[in-house]
């Protein structure tokens, strides 16, 4: 159409007024179309930039890319603004089309849905492009091509915002996470240690550990929103772990549970004040073993219990140390005791056989286990843990000193605190 008006525009005409008429049509025609392509370059090349800087933002390794296609748009955009004419296969559709390709791989693994559609978009703006280069001026559809890839990267451009603004979201998240986190999973390891603690707070423990050092990675390595995942269920097993910690110790803040035990301990004191004879007082909370004389603290010394030595003792093999009023039943010296030195107990007590008969009826003890036996107060303590099979483990050099002070029949008193 517009050839036609042109050749219409050209041919002879009868008079000047005529001819001037219509060449100045022609003039403004052709101002017009000059103004609209500049100002669709400038806002092309701004695109362009835009999405420069979105590639920027999304990657490490499409920062280059990013800041050359934003370079890019933005000498577009000038160079339009001040009259240029910019080469457009050769440099905007360059641009636009290396933009595009960069902004494909990184939504590929994020977002592949977006990243199939633009590859859609730029397969046929590839087309649209060699059909545009390839026709005859006068066959051309202005603005077919710029259209075209324009549709492309605006679609690139709102997806890699998207990216962009969900990144921010995670890394957001992963800040408020990491310092309490930190926080939970070093108490969630050191409540694991804590003897009394049943295999699965252990292993969670484990597992928490194990979470947190892969959400560390993922979050090292950009993968923030991987890293909160598994930082969140690093804090589920922290939970395991607390609420087991927690249950294991609600009975040391049982007031019924803290009298028993305080009574226990105000006899065998008084006990030990009225014979005026040496009584030995285990505090099982405090890792802490007291020996008084005629009713006054002599000594003390650190003490380690078994494995799960904080639960009240049940039956052979759950590794708890028991608590109760015993006596000393044999004192054993070297070769007589594979840890170094040791008194023997008269566990169980009567009460440790009336709780025992009451946990296989009601199911609490396994139907094979036996009450247990061979408890004592022995050497080879001063491991830092809490280690044995029930017994209460002291060092050597404490050992001798309790030793000298103990014969048959001596009172031991074992609480779970006072």
């Amino acid at each position: 159409m517009l050839n036609g008006w042109l050749r219409r525009s050209l041919r002879p005409a009868t008079g000047s007024r005529r001819r001037s008429f219509h060449f100045g049509a022609l003039v403004a025609l052709l101002g017009t179309s000059l103004a609209g392509i500049r100002r669709w370059y400038f806002r092309f090349g701004a695109l362009v930039a835009g999405l420069g800087t979105s590639l920027a933002g999304i990657r490490r390794r499409s920062y280059l890319l990013g800041g050359l296609v934003a370079t890019l748009g933005a000498s577009l955009a000038v160079s339009a603004w001040s009259g240029g004419e910019p080469a457009l296969d050769q440099t905007i559709i360059g641009g636009a089309r290396h933009a595009s390709y960069a902004a494909v791989r990184t939504l590929r693994d994020q977002v592949p849905a977006t990243a199939r559609l633009l590859d859609r978009l730029v397969a046929d703006a590839e087309t649209i492009t060699a059909d545009e280069t390839t026709a005859p001026s006068w066959e051309r559809n202005p603005g077919r091509v710029e259209a075209a890839w324009t549709r492309t990267l605006v679609t690139a451009r709102k997806a890699l915002g998207e990216v962009h603004g969900r990144r921010r979201t995670w890394e957001t998240r992963w800040s408020s996470l990491r310092d309490s986190l930190a926080t939970d999973i070093r108490r969630a390891q050191l409540e694991a240690d804590e003897s009394g603690v049943s295999r699965r707070e252990i292993a969670a423990a484990k597992q928490a550990a194990l979470k947190w050092d892969l959400a560390q990675r993922y979050a090292t390595s950009g993968a923030h929103e991987r890293a909160v995942v598994a930082a969140e269920q690093a804090r589920e097993f922290t939970q395991i772990v607390r609420s087991g910690f927690v249950a294991l110790h609600s009975r040391y803040r049982d007031p019924r549970q803290l009298r028993r035990w305080k009574a226990l301990a105000e006899e065998t004191i008084a006990f030990s004040r009225q014979s005026g004879e040496t009584v030995f007082l285990v505090d099982k909370l405090k890792r802490k073993l007291y020996v008084y004389s005629a009713g006054k603290r002599v000594a003390t010394y650190s003490a380690e219990l078994g494995v799960k030595g904080l639960r009240q003792k049940m039956h052979s093999g759950d590794q708890a140390t028991p608590e109760g009023r015993y006596r000393v039943t044999q004192v054993r010296g070297p070769g007589r005791t594979q840890y170094y030195k040791a008194l023997l107990l008269d566990y169980p007590n009567p009460e440790d056989r009336a709780r025992f008969a009451y946990g296989k009826r009601t199911g609490e003890v396994p139907r094979r286990a036996g009450i247990g036996s061979l408890i004592e107060i022995h050497g080879d303590g001063g491991q830092g843990r809490d280690w044995t099979d029930g017994c209460v483990a002291l060092r050597n050099d404490d050992m001798d000193r309790i030793f000298v002070r103990a014969r048959p029949g001596t009172t031991v008193t074992i609480v779970g605190t006072f």
